[in-house]
């Protein structure tokens, strides 16, 4: 009994390391630090915000999580110009009061990496939960945000 007890904690032990999570993780040094995770489920929300570096002006970048990849569906911005999507091939365009929304992207993405700037006010918002990168961390903090199996994210 007891070994079939033991068995049984193994194997739950296993199966909740080998459990994939979304996490958003910070390079300080040569280490990484966890910010936050959440089960990787389709249909997660993932939004990132920031003032772009050329226009100063806000984008808004909305994600969701398909089970494999981040998928980016819409940008919203205020201003166009360099590194905002503006061609036809780029999705369904569209002007919304003071915003222009690109929409359909659909573009996968495996993992992203972002950087806190200065006066960029890096922002991601990841299953509702808001983290105001720009306070907590420099300008140039690397930004990990990526879906693994816990035991993974343990090792980091």
């Amino acid at each position: 009994m007891k070994k079939f007890l033991v068995a049984i904690i193994f194997i739950l032990i296993i199966f909740k390391l080998t459990e994939e999570k979304i996490f958003i993780a910070v390079e300080i040094g040569n280490s990484t630090k966890i910010i936050s995770s959440v089960d990787a489920k389709k249909n997660v929300p993932l939004v990132i915000n920031f003032i772009h570096s050329v226009q100063k002006t806000p984008v808004i970048e909305e994600l969701e999580f398909d089970g494999d990849n981040f998928v980016l569906l819409r940008t919203k911005y205020k201003s166009q110009g360099v590194g905002l999507p503006f061609m036809e091939s780029d999705g369904v365009f569209r002007e919304e009061g003071e915003w222009f929304i690109m929409d359909e992207m659909n573009r996968p993405l495996k993992n992203l990496q972002l950087r806190t700037g200065v006066g960029t006010n890096l922002t991601v918002t990841l299953n509702g939960q808001e983290f105001k990168l720009f306070e907590k961390f420099p300008a140039g903090t690397k930004i990990f945000i990526d879906a693994a199996p816990r035991f993974e994210i343990l090792l980091k």
